[in-house]
């Protein structure tokens, strides 16, 4: 094979950012100005077409979240931690930070920001089954409280570093990827599924695709190569699956010396989940051979 140009790392920063905002994940909140101390709060949240970001949650009485009036901006920190679907290891393929504005939001106001999220244009695609959905029903149940956060930034830890995006950056993806196919729409299971299509193709595929990414004779590239130091000797000699979207697969290769990162990038966005698998076993038909023939 020949060399292959490296995609983009930023472009795909932004993809991800965009995941965590808008659904995938576990998301916290902390209303620092209020009590510094206490702990975050789990929220359902969904973002909207605008950029502003509605979380759901039912606080428990005397907490920051539950204090907070309403129609009232309240400075909060929101936290979105996305792991990986790994059976059996814990691996945190991403988080999203930002600091921003909640106000809650009740009466009629309430049901004209619920009515208007459910235009298309609200629903973003990438997360598969609608976080809308998910938002409005913790809203609606007993004790349940409807927010609207706006910020400006997002800061993302993921296996290519740290980076920070504007919200209009993270909103702008699809433009930016127009020459690319939709992002597709993948529910939880889904996801799930294509994780396990990952699995399917073998460790000595994996590691065959892992090395070709690593010599510059497929798309990807390398996110972080540390020594194997306090890693578990079962997991030496596998290569795990740490993220998939339509656009490629992260993987983590762990032998007995040295835990590599890299992200396996695919030619073109896939348009379905279940084209995982085919994508990738290609590209260990293409590899395998010329490893397995090495002396």
């Amino acid at each position: 094979m020949t060399s292959v140009q490296v995609p983009d790392i930023m472009q795909r920063a932004r993809r991800t950012a965009r995941r965590l905002l808008a659904g995938s994940g576990s998301a916290a909140v902390t209303a620092y100005r209020i009590d510094p101390s206490a702990p975050a709060a789990f929220v359902a949240h969904a973002l909207r077409a605008d950029g502003r970001i509605l979380i759901a949650a039912c606080p428990p009485q005397g907490t920051p979240l539950a204090i907070a009036p309403d129609d009232v901006a309240v400075d909060i920190r929101l936290d979105v931690t996305l792991d990986a679907a790994e059976p059996g290891v814990r691996i945190t393929a991403a988080t999203a930070h930002l600091l921003g504005s909640l106000t809650w939001v009740e009466g009629e106001d309430r049901a004209l920001l619920l009515a208007s999220s459910r235009a298309s244009a609200c629903h973003c695609a990438i997360v598969g089954e609608d976080p809308l959905e998910r938002v409005r029903e913790i809203a609606a149940g007993p004790g349940g409280r409807l927010g609207v956060i706006t910020c400006e930034r997002v800061m993302l830890h993921c296996v290519s570093g740290v980076s920070s995006h504007d919200i209009e950056e993270i909103l702008d993806i699809d433009s930016a990827d127009a020459a690319a196919a939709p992002s597709a729409s993948w529910s939880p299971q889904e996801i799930m599924d294509a994780h396990e299509a990952v699995s399917a193709v073998g460790q000595l595929g994996l590691r065959a695709v892992c090395e070709a990414v690593r010599e510059g004779q497929m798309p990807g590239w390398i996110c972080s190569s540390r020594p194997a130091v306090g890693v578990c000797p079962t997991l030496w000699d596998r290569t795990l699956c740490v993220d998939v979207d339509a656009h490629g697969v992260t993987l983590m290769s762990i032998t007995g010396e040295e835990v590599t990162t890299l992200v396996v990038s695919f030619g073109q966005a896939l348009a379905d989940a279940g084209e995982v698998g085919p994508a990738l076993e290609k590209l260990a038909s293409h590899a395998l051979p010329q490893r397995l023939t090495r002396p």
